[in-house]
């Protein structure tokens, strides 16, 4: 297995709720790989956050990623929060996207982790993700 990659993802809708789109940006020392894909139906910003992060993990088990640690940034405290058991998640229809999330992480074999960075961080999956949808 390789050592480490980052990747950071994003959800955006246009309005709220509405068209929505997903950014992923997957970067390491000999990766760069940018992903930016509309959302079907009506969504709200937070499913659009959620998809974002189911996309990019069956992303991983498509491309068959095999690294030692695959840390995943995301400026939705929300997703981070819930998707590491620190909150719980009350909606109905997040439950199921979170659901979907975790059981998508036990296919994985490398090591994640979800992790918070603040939106001026995460400007090239937040690109991806309003490209998506204009």
């Amino acid at each position: 297995m390789k050592d480490n990659i980052k990747i950071f993802i994003d959800g955006a809708c246009q309005p709220n709720p509405g068209t929505g789109g997903v950014g992923i940006f997957i970067a390491n020392e000999n990766i760069e790989e940018r992903i930016s894909l509309p959302l079907e139906g009506t969504v709200t910003n937070n499913i659009a956050e959620y998809q974002a992060l189911i996309i990019c993990l069956e992303t991983i088990i498509k491309k068959e990623l095999a690294y030692s640690n695959i840390e995943i940034f995301s400026d939705s405290q929300l997703i981070c929060m819930q998707f590491n058991n620190k909150w719980k998640c009350k909606e109905k229809n997040l439950s199921l996207l979170l659901i979907k999330a975790q059981s998508l992480k036990k296919e994985i074999k490398s090591a994640i982790t979800v992790n918070y960075i603040p939106r001026e961080l995460n400007t090239i999956a937040d690109k991806l993700a309003k490209d998506a949808i204009s």
